[in-house]
């Protein structure tokens, strides 16, 4: 797996260009119709306005077509993802709003317990369920590289000789309870289906967090994979599979090791579209407020002092 998520930046920028090669083939046949033509054209045309006339009507529909096409086709894609995304989780009781631009989150309830479900680029999908548990346990695949570096933290997987936990590494606050848990035949199938089902996304974590349990999904198997891979099976099957996963931990004696939720993951849970929404509007403010700033700071000197 280490490869293949080393393989991530490249498949983004093969992505990229071939997105940059269909806007080539798109932008330099209508520049030479509406902006190069129509430029020969009016130098043989005896009249001035109308030389004007012939040369801006056809740049301004360039302009129109360019940048009004780059943004209705991005409100499309969002619009599609949208309703790829609604069909999925909508008919779960969840209820969809828009965080940002292009991020997507859902919640409600399911099963008796608050639910959300966050979509961002990448793509990245994570599903929340509440738990009463205040812990700390993240089951993945076996991956030597964040091994590795989860070793230079001091953390280190727990060895288990149970086949049926093959191809599962676990890391956990509370070794005594995480073992009593992955003991139960339940959980362990339940585990590996979260984990192990067939579908493009490359990395899968199911994770006790406190006060939740969340499935972790990021990336894209399919190196031209631009639609989301969700389908409303394979969503209910998610949740249903987490519910019976939370179920199970909850009838075992609660964590004697326990960890708080920070206050950022209390915020996330929480309010996530604000956040979001507040993020965005500080970076637009930014990309704003710092030219501005940036140009003042260069045009007093050379008014106050200048010549």
């Amino acid at each position: 797996m280490s490869r293949k998520i080393a393989g991530q930046p490249c498949r983004a920028g093969f992505q990229s260009l071939l997105i940059f090669l269909i806007a080539v083939v798109i932008v330099l046949p209508l520049g030479c119709l509406l902006i190069f033509i129509p430029m020969g054209v009016s130098a043989h045309i005896e009249s001035s306005a109308a030389s004007v006339w012939v040369m801006v009507i056809p740049a301004v529909l360039f302009l129109l077509i360019i940048v009004g096409g780059g943004w209705g086709f991005l409100a499309w894609r969002i619009r599609r993802r949208s309703d790829h995304l609604d069909a999925a989780f909508t008919p779960l009781g969840l209820t969809g709003e828009r965080v940002m631009l292009t991020r997507r989150s859902y919640h409600g309830q399911f099963r008796g317990r608050r639910a959300r479900v966050n979509f961002r680029r990448g793509p990245t999908l994570e599903c929340f369920l509440a738990t009463p548990l205040q812990t700390r346990l993240s089951i993945d695949e076996p991956d030597r590289m964040t091994t590795t570096l989860a070793g230079w933290t001091g953390r280190q997987p727990l060895a288990f000789t149970d086949p049926n936990l093959a191809g599962l590494r676990v890391f956990a606050r509370d070794e005594a309870w995480a073992r009593a848990l992955l003991a139960d035949p339940r959980a362990q199938e339940l585990l590996q289906r979260l984990i192990h089902f067939p579908g493009a996304f490359l990395i899968r974590r199911v994770e006790f967090l406190p006060g939740n349990l969340a499935l972790h999904l990021h990336f894209d198997r399919r190196w031209l994979g631009f639609e989301v891979a969700v389908e409303p099976e394979q969503a209910r099957q998610w949740l249903q599979a987490l519910a019976d996963l939370a179920e199970i931990a909850e009838t075992l004696p609660p964590p004697q090791v326990t960890a708080p939720a920070t206050t950022l993951e209390q915020s996330i849970h929480t309010r996530p579209a604000l956040i979001g929404n507040r993020t965005f509007l500080i970076i637009i403010a930014a990309a704003l407020i710092i030219p501005l700033c940036l140009g003042l700071a260069i045009a007093l000197p050379l008014i106050l002092w200048g010549p």
